[in-house]
């Protein structure tokens, strides 16, 4: 009744850690670094608009590759 399909797990596995990896990074180091070179750029205006909103363009395009994955 129940077939076991091999490989199918460590395949599984190594998507989720390879997500895992992407959104860790992306959270922990990018979006960071982004944000603080964005405020200590002395930007004024619609450009600093702009570009505080780079962060927010990352996570958008984080969530979007692992949604894309599924």
């Amino acid at each position: 009744m129940f077939v076991e399909v091999k490989g199918f797990r460590g395949q599984i596995t190594k998507q989720f850690i390879g997500i895992m990896v992407v959104v860790i990074i992306g959270v922990g180091v990018v979006i960071p670094i982004i944000a603080n070179v964005t405020a200590t750029a002395g930007l004024t205006g619609t450009t600093k608009t702009l570009v505080d909103l780079l962060p927010l363009f990352v996570a958008i395009a984080l969530i979007l590759v692992v949604v894309g994955i599924y």
